[in-house]
């Protein structure tokens, strides 16, 4: 038997339901929008830093150009060794020191509360370090924050990729799009992302924000950040709206990154948005497996899906069934770590989980 020739109808009603679960759920996910208007508030950006010096150079100067003179840049300190603290300061924004981490809390999570806590504008804007924003994306977020202020508003950035370790969060980048495709939502299980969120101040001190006791110790602080929120509105940014390059440091940084995220990550997922998921990843584990016709149809599904969440090209989407076994091998490895063992490590931390 020919692996182009075709299976039997219950192995391709099988792949089918999985492969189309995964056009149902990726393509209800939202573009942040592009805001014409005017930017009626001003804006307190907030990143916090550990031993971020190099991504610093380049994050500080796009943030600054986006901005008005009525805004302002607080880089907050979270105990870095390298040039951190020297860059920003060359950079003339706010520094802040996070000073020793209290009890219950991670790094990030007081890192950002001591950067709130200090900054004085009407929205709070918290960025990583490893974000690049374009010259429209600060007022595309508080666009939206303007029409929903008791709303938490994100988006996943989109993921410049540098050669074939990094690419290895290919089918990561596309589950979180997935994610975002719950859009707004009040209920239990909401989602914002981390990277590029933005709140109102009076809304965050309201809700105690990062200092809240289901966020300040969460190891996926932005998914715990947007259940206590009154709303959450995620989006998925576009190329050259917002960017990031996540894990440019190696197989061992993506490996620790997205075994901190992923089952953790997964809880917070509402419940028939998971299902569709994980059918969609049996698709792809099993199709080759079923047809050749099979793998022609998710690579070029995967083909789709990758180009908008970053620049993976043709040879991650041809390969994807190596980027599927990675994805589940480091999946399991994540529930075990988070659940069993109970801890997770990160950025030389080790942050328990329950």
């Amino acid at each position: 038997m020919s692996w182009f020739d075709l299976p039997s109808a219950g192995s391709l009603a099988v792949f089918f339901c999985g492969w189309l679960a995964g056009w149902f759920v990726f393509r209800r996910a939202r573009l942040l929008p592009h805001i014409e208007l005017v930017r009626q508030m001003t804006v307190s950006v907030v990143i916090p830093c550990r031993n971020e010096a190099d991504n610093l150079k380049s994050l500080l100067p796009t943030v600054r150009s986006a901005l008005s003179d009525a805004d302002e840049i607080i880089v907050v300190d979270d105990d870095s060794s390298d040039e951190t603290v020297s860059i920003a300061e060359q950079h003339g924004v706010v520094v802040l020191r996070a000073g020793a981490l209290p009890d219950g809390w991670t790094g990030k999570s007081h890192a950002c509360y001591v950067g709130a806590r200090s900054a004085t504008r009407e929205c709070l804007l918290f960025i990583d370090a490893d974000v690049r924003v374009g010259p429209h994306a600060i007022t595309d977020v508080i666009g939206v924050l303007e029409q929903y202020p008791d709303a938490v508003v994100s988006a996943m950035p989109w993921h410049r990729t540098v050669g074939p370790i990094e690419r290895l969060s290919m089918l990561f980048n596309a589950i979180s799009a997935m994610v975002a495709s719950q859009g707004k939502t009040s209920g239990s299980r909401r989602v914002a992302y981390g990277p590029f969120l933005a709140v109102r101040r009076d809304t965050y001190v309201q809700t105690g924000g990062h200092s809240h006791v289901e966020v300040r110790g969460s190891i996926v602080d932005d998914l715990a950040f947007a259940s206590v929120m009154p709303r959450a509105i995620a989006y998925i940014a576009d190329k050259g709206q917002v960017e990031y390059r996540m894990y440019p440091q190696g197989v061992r940084q993506l490996w620790e990154g997205w075994t901190k995220n992923t089952a953790v990550g997964a809880l917070s997922v509402p419940r028939l948005t998971t299902v569709l998921i994980v059918a969609w990843i049996i698709s792809l584990c099993g199709g080759p497996f079923v047809s050749g016709w099979c793998y022609v149809l998710s690579a070029g599904q995967i083909a789709i899906m990758a180009r908008r969440v970053g620049n993976f090209g043709l040879v991650s989407a041809l390969t994807y069934p190596l980027h599927a076994v990675f994805f589940v091998v480091v999946s399991a490895r994540s529930a075990v770590r988070s659940v069993v063992v109970g801890r997770v490590g990160w950025r030389g931390r080790t942050i328990t989980t329950r």
